[in-house]
């Protein structure tokens, strides 16, 4: 039996997302949930998922996602607000400061323990694992920044770490560090495909996970269209997320799993 993790890391993006995940993570179709807590939408959306967790304990993973750059989020720290306003940096612009090692560490951290203590704050629990949004730890800067912010925050309980989906020798890179540090930290496996049409899905999703590693983090576009999704994303990407959760959500990928002897952690 291979054991591996099914999640989502876009919690607090849009209420059909949220709802689809909460409903995946109910039936057992889905193991890990990261929240976006720079989200407009997290100071509302918190309480479903925190009842949710409170029933399901271990069997659901709950962790956070980290927003340091990206659209649909708000910086969550005073000083991150009064330098970048309402918007983070691009994702290329920090790509940039982190080249040449002229990240503005202190800030950067600042909001990253912002981001964990809004999540502890809400779900009155610390995050299982962390995840940093757009694959920003491919770059050894932002990593080395993201475990001073956790280790700042003297945790009673490391969460783990999902690696970013990169090339494989950056993804050792950041396996490395992370191990050094003390922390646990799961590989990349390839996503849910990114596929519109269920029959299509099905048939990919067949033979998928045979070639995986154990213990990989497999990530999924769940979700169900509503106005606000509608406006943030192409209508070809709502229709991926639409397709992800109805296949995700049904019983014959249940039994698919149970043919393909996978087990979700």
């Amino acid at each position: 039996m291979k054991k591996i993790t099914l999640g989502a890391l876009d919690y607090g993006l849009a209420f059909g997302v949220d709802r689809t995940l909460r409903s995946l993570l109910q039936e057992g179709r889905l193991s890990a949930v990261g929240c976006l807590v720079a989200s407009e939408l997290w100071p509302r959306e918190f309480k479903p998922l925190k009842d949710l967790a409170d029933e399901l304990g271990e069997r659901a993973e709950i962790g956070l996602t980290l927003a340091l750059s990206g659209d649909h989020v708000t910086p969550v720290s005073q000083r991150m607000r009064e330098v970048y306003g309402d918007q983070f940096p691009a994702r290329s612009k920090l790509e940039r400061l982190a080249m040449m090692r002229l990240l503005p560490d202190e800030m950067l951290i600042e909001e990253i323990c912002q981001q964990v203590s809004a999540f502890t704050s809400r779900m009155d629990r610390l995050p299982r694992f962390v995840a940093l949004r757009e694959g920003l730890l491919d770059r050894s800067e932002m990593v080395r920044l993201v475990l001073s912010a956790l280790d700042s925050l003297d945790l009673k309980q490391k969460p783990w770490l999902v690696a970013p989906s990169v090339f494989e020798s950056a993804e050792n890179r950041f396996l490395r560090m992370a191990r050094k540090a003390g922390y646990l930290a799961l590989r990349w496996g390839p996503p849910v495909p990114e596929i519109a049409d269920r029959e299509e899905l099905f048939a990919r999703l067949r033979h998928h996970f045979d070639f995986m590693d154990e213990d990989v983090f497999v990530a999924t576009l769940a979700g169900e269209a509503d106005n606000r999704l509608r406006r943030q994303e192409p209508l070809q990407k709502v229709a991926i997320r639409e397709c992800q959760g109805e296949v995700l959500g049904s019983d014959r990928f249940f039994r698919l799993l149970d043919e393909r002897d996978i087990f979700l952690n």
